[in-house]
């Protein structure tokens, strides 16, 4: 297989099921409109199948909401052009976990998520991507702490579910530091 769409076709998902969609693309669904916007990235894991396949972010938008999914990125300018072309949102969830120093361009780091989030114009902030394993040399809740202190310094309203909770775009929460009651 060559790209996502053809394992979705091998692993028996029916090929109308499957829609492909490169930057600044949009689909619907029912009511609900998804926009493939640019993430920065490598795909591929193998010797012979490096970046052949793009890597994205979404834009989920129904009639009354407006969700911004950064997917796996790197920090570059594609968060305000993202930001200038469907901002403002209600919602963002932006990776923050799993950086490094060797990695500038394919994972931001908690700050750059959260200088992200401004960008996009987002409205609320949902750090996503961390504390799951362990695939960098920080630890496993130097995310959150880093992001929820930048988020605070710039002003950013955050939410911190804990991990498998459910979030409600309507009702979102009080934060609480659960990660430091898990130590």
């Amino acid at each position: 297989p060559a790209g996502v769409a053809a394992y979705l076709r091998k692993w028996g998902v029916p090929v109308g099921q499957i829609r492909e969609l490169t930057w600044w693309e949009e689909s619907t669904l029912g009511t609900l409109k998804f926009i493939c916007v640019p993430a920065r990235h490598f795909s591929g894991r193998g010797l012979f199948t490096r970046n052949n396949t793009l890597w994205a972010g979404w834009i989920v938008q129904s009639e009354t909401k407006n969700l911004y999914f950064s997917g796996d990125t790197g920090y570059a300018d594609h968060f305000k052009a993202i930001g200038d072309t469907y901002g403002p949102f209600d919602l963002t969830l932006i990776k923050i976990g799993a950086y490094g120093d060797k990695w500038p361009y394919i994972h931001v780091k908690p700050e750059e998520a959260v200088k992200g989030h401004i960008e996009v114009k987002g409205k609320v902030l949902l750090p996503v991507h961390w504390g799951t394993f362990t695939l960098a040399l920080h630890a496993w809740d130097e995310p959150i702490i880093r992001a929820v202190k930048a988020a605070k310094q710039n002003e950013v309203r955050i939410v911190t579910p804990i991990i498998g909770e459910l979030v409600d775009i309507d009702k979102l929460g009080t934060n609480r530091n659960w990660w430091e009651e898990v130590k």
